[in-house]
């Protein structure tokens, strides 16, 4: 029998942020000159240092652009971040109200994700996610400079929570997330789709889901 949960806590991208846009992440393919699956390669590579807030963003894209042998130039730059930034941006609101129908039966809601500094800006300044400050505890990795699956990171969000592990359910659609939190102890579960979610939500940890079920689908 699963405990009692007094708390879920979501991931951002994946989660309650829809995956990364195909149309901006070929837009960015073709600034930087580079096939799809060379993209993929050196646009991970850097990544997790880039939410650890450790590279400065436009060194980030130095890096990328390097690789297609295309010259960073100060336009080229704020071009490619702002097609990722806008990629990232999209909302899933079917989560984002479901959160606001597990607050509404007394449960806390927190926010757990990988974010580089100008997204985490970017979203800030954008009123379609004014719903961030809806959540009890919100833990960035670029404000921490801690990175899931660290387990600092995980540590960190329950200890402002002041929660035990046992009390929080964390959703994230990365497996190696997934597994990072159950490494100490948070129960945690990868999120695929709203539909797929509801009936492991509902019938194994007894939460409500009717705006999970029911919501927009976006």
């Amino acid at each position: 029998m699963k405990p009692t949960l007094s708390t879920i806590i979501f991931d951002y991208g994946g989660v309650l942020g829809l995956p990364l846009d195909p149309a901006r992440e070929a837009a960015m393919e073709r600034l930087a000159r580079l096939p799809h699956e060379r993209f993929q390669e050196v646009y991970q590579r850097d990544r997790i240092e880039l939410d650890r807030g450790t590279i400065p963003t436009d060194e980030y894209w130095r890096r990328i652009l390097a690789a297609g042998g295309v010259e960073a130039t100060p336009a080229l730059l704020s071009r490619i971040e702002r097609e990722d930034a806008l990629g990232w941006s999209r909302v899933n609101h079917r989560v984002v109200e479901w959160s606001s129908e597990l607050r509404d039966a007394g449960l806390r809601t927190a926010i757990l994700s990988n974010m580089p500094f100008e997204k985490l800006a970017f979203m800030r300044s954008d009123g379609q996610f004014r719903w961030i400050d809806d959540f009890q505890v919100t833990v960035f990795s670029c404000d921490c400079r801690l990175v899931k699956p660290e387990p600092s990171i995980y540590r960190l969000c329950l200890e402002r929570l002041g929660a035990q592990p046992e009390e929080c359910l964390f959703l994230d659609d990365v497996a190696v997330n997934v597994e990072g939190a159950r490494a100490v102890g948070l129960p945690a579960l990868q999120f695929t789709t709203s539909e797929r979610m509801t009936s492991v939500l509902e019938k194994d940890w007894g939460l409500p889901v009717r705006r999970l079920r029911d919501g927009r689908k976006r």
